[in-house]
């Protein structure tokens, strides 16, 4: 694919910052609910219904949610509105509703869209078009208040893609990270704890987690003032660096490693000096409720800026007919109820794709269906074809 339609910076109003049982950003499925939306009116229009879209990559340049931070953690910001269908005459007097919580926040966006059509000299027309109609739709259910571009992009050389990675910084692109969770989760996670499920794994990527570390200033000061000491000394240097590597790691009190403490019960007891770096040593390797300690942030799994995402739902029930739940949004279709589905994802840089290949894998796209799933993938090609066993794809 070389061929997409961007719509720079678009700027959202009171969009959903609640996705599943996470909160910051809104879900994909609102994104590509918006570039669905955007094909179906595109089919219907008696001059532009050759064209298709397929799949949207989300570029993030400003998120404000409307929340504040309390002694109790973080609260949003609510408002009271009026839900007319929930309005009632108590004694002839309106009665208000309940409060619905809800969260939400102001975002500026840039969506780039796979476009498939030959526009010809109906550009101008074409990119106007898609501007009226982006800018009546409803974004993650925000309000769309002003987009700064809409423009067609031909990226089948790489000088293109240099121009348009200027126009999107600074911008963070959303790439998918479900493919190391399931690695993390079956070679590491479970090896180290048979018992592990998999949301284990997803919290250990998604969580800020802290670990205490008991107070070690005087071994690493010691350590330090001996290779300044001897710099040349092969055995100084190895202490040190055994040091370091081993507080690189989250502190585990079966992994001390034997140098160090082979080193530190050899010190001489003698020297007045060596009194408190002694009793901290001690309390190093037997730490105790009272003992002092610093609190160190654990590393997650893999590098990069990892964050909680839903990526779509798993059917929890049995398709039921039309007109049979009562309080169906929908009369007219099937229903079946759902649950949320969560995934690892990253905010990348944008000046870190290199390739068109590697910008066209950073679509994302609905998933071909499969039983009780409903997926949003990223990398998936459009192909069309014959074989009647698989449910067609929305863009096929």
């Amino acid at each position: 694919m070389s061929q997409y339609l961007l719509l720079n910076r678009v700027r959202v109003q009171n969009a959903n910052a609640v996705s599943g049982f996470t909160w910051g950003f809104p879900a994909i499925t609102h994104f590509l609910g918006f570039t669905h939306n955007l094909h179906r009116k595109l089919k219907q229009h008696p001059r532009f219904n050759d064209f298709s879209l397929q799949g949207c990559a989300v570029i993030a340049h400003e998120h404000q949610v409307h929340c504040y931070r309390t002694s109790g953690g973080i609260n949003f910001s609510q408002n009271k509105s009026a839900h007319y269908l929930e309005l009632k005459f108590d004694k002839g007097r309106l009665k208000d509703p309940s409060v619905i919580e809800e969260a939400k926040m102001n975002m500026t966006v840039s969506l780039l869209i796979g476009f498939d059509g030959y526009v010809g000299n109906q550009e101008d027309a074409f990119k106007q078009w898609i501007t009226n109609i982006s800018s009546i739709q409803r974004l993650a259910g925000g309000t769309v208040l002003d987009i700064d571009a809409v423009e067609l992009l031909d990226l089948s050389e790489e000088s293109s893609l240099r121009r348009l990675k200027r126009k999107l910084l600074p911008g963070f692109i959303l790439q998918d990270r479900s493919e190391d969770l399931a690695v993390y989760f079956e070679e590491e996670l479970q090896k180290q704890n048979p018992d592990a499920e998999l949301i284990d794994a997803w919290l250990n990527f998604s969580a800020l987690k802290q670990k205490a570390r008991p107070k070690s200033d005087l071994i690493e000061k010691h350590l330090r003032k001996r290779w300044k000491e001897n710099p040349n000394s092969e055995e100084v240097e190895q202490l040190l660096t055994c040091w370091q590597d081993h507080k690189a790691e989250p502190y585990d009190l079966g992994n001390i490693p034997s140098l160090l403490t082979t080193y530190f019960a050899s010190l001489s007891l003698d020297e007045k000096e060596h009194h408190k770096l002694h009793a901290q040593w001690q309390a190093y390797c037997e730490p105790t409720d009272k003992t002092d300690s610093d609190w160190e942030y654990v590393k997650k799994p893999i590098q990069g800026y990892l964050v909680p995402i839903m990526t779509g739902y798993k059917a929890i029930s049995q398709v039921y007919e039309k007109g049979s739940v009562a309080g169906a949004r929908d009369s007219e279709t099937d229903v079946c109820f759902v649950e949320s589905v969560h995934s690892i994802g990253e905010w990348q840089s944008i000046h870190r794709i290199k390739t068109t290949e590697v910008l066209a894998n950073s679509l994302w796209y609905y998933a071909p269906y499969e039983t009780h799933w409903y997926l949003c993938k990223q990398g998936i090609e459009r192909h069309k074809t014959e074989d009647t066993t698989r449910t067609p794809s929305i863009y096929d």
